[in-house]
C-alpha cells in the first residue's frame, strides 16, 4: 500500500531525501497491516494543541496520520517530524543536523492537568525544572520512574494499574511521555524506523 502524497502539502515533499521517503513508505505499510491508518493535516490533530511552540521550537511535524485500531476501539495520531539539534566539534564549532523521529499523541476521556513520567536514569537532569510541580508518588511497583505532576490525585488518577504496567513493560527507557490537560505525548527521540514506529503505536494503542 503506497501512502497517498496528493493528501500532503506538495512543498513537503521535497523535504524528504529518497532514503528517507523509503522509510516513510514502510513504517506507512507496517502500520496499515495492522491498524486503520489515515494522512491527515496536522492542523486537524492535537499537536498544536499540545504544543505552543515555546518548548521544542526545532521540533517539526512533517506528517500526521489517524490511527484506529481494527476494531474500532482506540484511536492516536502519529507525526513523523524533523528534529533539528547540534554537535559541539572541538571547542568552538557547532554543526547543525537534521533528522527524523516518530511521535505520538493521544486524546484522554479525563482532564489530568501536567504529568511527566520518566525513567529516573535521566531524569535528575531535568528535576530542577519542575520543582514546584513535583509529586510525592510512593509506590514500590513503580520506583524506577520519575513522576512529575500539577495535581496529585489527578496524577494517582492517571496512574492506574494497567498504565502503570504499560509503562513499565517498554522497552526503551529513553521514552519521553508528557500529558497537558487532556491530550497525552509521547515519543522516542531517536531517529525514525519501522521498529519504533511499531513500539509507540503499540504504546498509544494500549496507554
Amino acid at each position: 500500500m503506497e501512502l497517498d502524497f496528493r493528501k500532503l502539502n506538495v512543498k513537503k515533499l521535497f523535504d524528504f531525501s529518497k532514503e528517507e521517503e523509503n522509510l516513510i513508505f514502510e513504517v506507512y505499510d507496517k502500520l496499515f497491516e495492522i491498524y486503520d491508518i489515515a494522512v491527515i493535516e496536522i492542523k486537524d490533530s492535537p499537536f498544536h494543541e499540545f504544543n505552543s511552540g515555546e518548548g521544542i521550537p526545532l521540533f517539526t511535524p512533517k506528517i500526521g496520520y489517524f490511527i484506529t485500531d481494527k476494531n474500532k476501539q482506540n484511536s492516536f495520531y502519529l507525526f513523523i517530524v524533523s528534529k533539528i539539534g547540534t554537535t559541539v566539534k572541538g571547542a568552538y564549532t557547532t554543526t547543525s543536523y537534521d533528522s527524523l523521529q516518530i511521535w505520538g499523541m493521544k486524546k484522554l476521556s479525563s482532564d489530568f492537568g501536567f504529568i511527566s513520567v520518566n525513567r529516573k536514569k535521566w531524569a535528575d537532569k531535568i528535576a530542577g525544572i519542575f520543582n514546584s510541580f513535583t509529586v510525592n508518588f510512593k509506590d514500590r511497583d513503580f520506583k524506577d520512574f520519575y513522576v512529575l505532576g500539577s495535581d496529585s490525585l489527578k496524577t494517582q488518577s492517571f496512574l492506574n494499574s494497567g498504565r502503570k504496567e504499560t509503562i513499565k513493560v517498554f522497552s526503551d527507557e529513553d521514552f519521553r511521555l508528557e500529558i497537558k490537560n487532556n491530550v497525552l505525548s509521547f515519543g522516542l527521540p531517536k531517529e525514525l524506523s519501522v521498529q519504533n514506529a511499531l513500539m509507540v503505536s503499540k504504546f498509544l494503542e494500549e496507554i
